[in-house]
């Protein structure tokens, strides 16, 4: 279940890794060859590119990927850094300070791109609408995303830009207000809050400040 920026989630069926609605740990996984091939390259292309949009730019790199010889791909596959997935006591202990810092007025996330955006703006006055109803609509609604021309889709796209540094400048007002330690990730801020209200550090040792209520 996807949580969107304007308040709608959304549902990813065909995931392996879940089963009637709980999460199965794993406990590493190496990245597809793709996504490493991107992270390695993708600053280099737009470095050399600056004028091209991202969209142009994973043209690029997936042509250039095409390309590659198999033994590179595999190199890069190897060298690529483990990504470590964490554990159901993790992600509820992240949601519960977020939830906290949510509740001490950690601003909400904009819709920061431009599908997003026009998304939002296509479900809104739908909240409360059944779930068969508001997947007929997203479906209508991602169709027509793509159906709109470049030119129609750059007002959203700003629109999100737009977003993005507003969001930013809300998370820099909220933590400078709470005392603590700007970041641009709202989970970072809200460990942090959480942090620093019970007393204790992201390790979880005490500072006796405050103990956190049984």
């Amino acid at each position: 279940m996807e949580k969107m920026a304007c308040g709608f989630s959304v549902l990813r069926l065909g995931n392996p890794l879940r089963c009637c609605g709980r999460f199965v740990a794993v406990e590493s996984r190496k990245p597809p060859a793709f996504s490493a091939y991107v992270k390695a390259y993708f600053n280099d292309v737009k470095s050399k590119n600056p004028i091209m949009k991202t969209t142009e730019i994973m043209k690029k790199l997936s042509e250039m990927y095409k390309a590659a010889s198999p033994a590179d791909l595999v190199k890069l596959t190897l060298n690529a850094p483990i990504t470590k997935t964490k554990t159901d006591e993790e992600k509820l202990e992240d949601r519960k300070k977020l939830l906290f810092a949510r509740k001490h007025g950690l601003p909400k996330p904009l819709p920061t791109t431009g599908y997003k955006v026009y998304i939002c703006e296509q479900l809104s006055g739908n909240k409360g609408s059944s779930l068969q109803s508001m997947t007929s609509k997203l479906s209508a609604a991602s169709k027509s995303w793509s159906d709109l021309s470049e030119r129609n889709k750059e007002a959203y796209i700003s629109r999100a830009l737009e977003n993005r540094l507003a969001h930013l400048r809300n998370l820099k007002t909220w933590s400078e207000e709470k005392g603590i330690q700007f970041s641009k990730r709202s989970s970072v801020l809200a460990s942090r809050f959480y942090a620093k209200h019970y007393g204790k550090d992201t390790t979880g040792k005490s500072a006796s400040i405050k103990s956190p209520p049984k």
